[in-house]
This record gives C-alpha cells, sequence and structure tokens, in this order.
C-alpha cells in the first residue's frame, strides 16, 4: 500500500503525474480528481482517502491535471486550461489506473471533487459509461457557465458583461473569483457541463455536499440531480467538508467528517464489488 508516483501523458501529448495507491487483496480500482487551484491530494482531503480505500482493497490513483501541482501553480498557467483539456487529462489518468491493475479487474470508480465533479460525470457519460459502477462527486461545480461567470455577475442578456469582455479584450482572461479564465475556456462554458451527465448516469451517481457551502453553494446540487441520484447532505459544513474557520481541512472535527465520506463511499463501493 505504498505511494508509487507514475508518469503518463495525455491525448495532446501533455504530460501527466499522479500518486498511485496499490491495495494488496484487490477488490476493486478508484481514480480521484481534484478541483481548480488545487492538487491531487486536496489539502488531505484526497490523499487520506486514497489511504482508507487502499487499505479495504481499493487501488486508486489521484492525479495533478494539467496547469496544477508543484510547478505549474498559479494564475499565468491557468489562462491555457480548457475543460476539454482536463477530460482528456481524466481520461489518460483512468487507462494509466487500468494500466496498473489487474488485467481482469472489471469493478472501477470515480471520485470528482468541486470543479472536478461535473468534467467527472461528463466524462463517465460521453465515454466509459459501461465501465465506472459508481460515480462520486464532492460538493461538485456541475453548470461551469454559471459557476465561472454567472453567479460573479459577468453574463447579461446571453453575453459576456461589458467588464468580462473589456478584461479578455485588454488581458487575454476573464478575472472570475481571483481565477484567470483564458478565452478558450470561457466559449466552453456554454457546452461543457455535468447537467445531462447527472440525468444520464441515474443512480450511478453520489453526491456529498455541505450545507454552509459558499464556494459551490448547495443549492446547485438539489437542482442538477436526477431523481435517482443519491444525495448525502453534510450538515454545518463549507466546501471541503470543513468546519468552521478550518481553511486548511486538519481540524480534528473535519477529519471525522471526512471519515464519515470515506466509510459511505466504501459501503457503496463494496455493493458494487
Amino acid at each position: 500500500m505504498n505511494d508509487k508516483l507514475i508518469k503518463f501523458k495525455s491525448y495532446d501529448g501533455y504530460e501527466l503525474q499522479g500518486t498511485l495507491k496499490k491495495a494488496d487483496k484487490e477488490k476493486g480500482a478508484l481514480l480521484f480528481v481534484h478541483g481548480i487551484t488545487s492538487s491531487r491530494d486536496e489539502l488531505g482531503f484526497h490523499s487520506d482517502y486514497a489511504s482508507f480505500l487502499s487499505e479495504h482493497g481499493i487501488t486508486n490513483l489521484r492525479f495533478d491535471y494539467r496547469y496544477h501541482g508543484g510547478k505549474h501553480d498559479g494564475n499565468a498557467k491557468l489562462e491555457s486550461l480548457s475543460l476539454c483539456g482536463i477530460v482528456n487529462d481524466i481520461d489518460a489518468a483512468f487507462n494509466a489506473l487500468k494500466e496498473n491493475s489487474k488485467k481482469d479487474l472489471k469493478s472501477f470508480f470515480i471520485v470528482g471533487t468541486s470543479f472536478g465533479g461535473g468534467l467527472a460525470a461528463f466524462w463517465v457519460d460521453r465515454s466509459r459509461k459501461d465501465e465506472i459502477k459508481k460515480v462520486f462527486l464532492n460538493a461538485p461545480v456541475i453548470n461551469y457557465e454559471n459557476d465561472v461567470l454567472e453567479r460573479n455577475d459577468l453574463i447579461k442578456d446571453g453575453h459576456l458583461s461589458d467588464k468580462a469582455q473589456k478584461q479578455l479584450k485588454n488581458k487575454g482572461f476573464v478575472r472570475s473569483s481571483d481565477i484567470h479564465f483564458g478565452r478558450g475556456l470561457i466559449n466552453e462554458l456554454r457546452y461543457i457541463n455535468g447537467i445531462s451527465a447527472l440525468n444520464s448516469l441515474g443512480n450511478k451517481v453520489v453526491i456529498f455536499h455541505g450545507d454552509e457551502d459558499e464556494d459551490v453553494p448547495l443549492s446547485s446540487s438539489q437542482k442538477y440531480k436526477s431523481n435517482l441520484t443519491q444525495l448525502e447532505i453534510i450538515k454545518s459544513v463549507g466546501h471541503g467538508f470543513g468546519v468552521e474557520d478550518d481553511e486548511d481541512l486538519d481540524f480534528p472535527e473535519t477529519k471525522e467528517i471526512h471519515f464519515g465520506i470515506y466509510k459511505k463511499t466504501l459501503g457503496i463501493v463494496e455493493s458494487c464489488l
């Protein structure tokens, strides 16, 4: 169950790396997809998640998608980020996970957190619907246009606001929630999201969401979930499932809440094996 660093390439040749946690008695395999401006470990939320699952027979891979992790930190690189690029990175990471799992393994799962949530669902629905048994989404962004633009008053009458257009023309990016989004991603926002995927995937989807989340409001998951989606509402926590004032997600109370999510996930995974 030791961590192993692996490297692999995305569709366009972009080099990625991730941390593979191999289970001793492998029963299934799971891929983690992190949020924007974060990394594969998600302040310990994903790394602890990975350790717990591997101890119970689930091999897993957490990776940094393009322009994230280590030397790729910072807004300058994020201006080049695209939703399609992330989706291709997810696909490449899943292939890397399969290559490092038992050849006859049939039980695969995915965890998508925050900005990575809707894209994880989108990818499963488009290309791996028959392979992925469950899609676990943690406080997911589902409607990307709403999250990046509408909630920040950057759309007016169906177009970018004058302020956003001016930023894009003069600086090459739109600033939203202190993140710089480039022209390519801005144009993708109208067409790429997780809305139809949640309906299509039905009971494959399990959502965990805090009822005090201000970054990605619970109302988003409530609005876009299908009638078959399992929505687990976590009381009195914000984004990242941290208790009040725990920005680093390391308070004992936060860790206890995280552990509850891990156990719930494992129970659902084991019911699919």
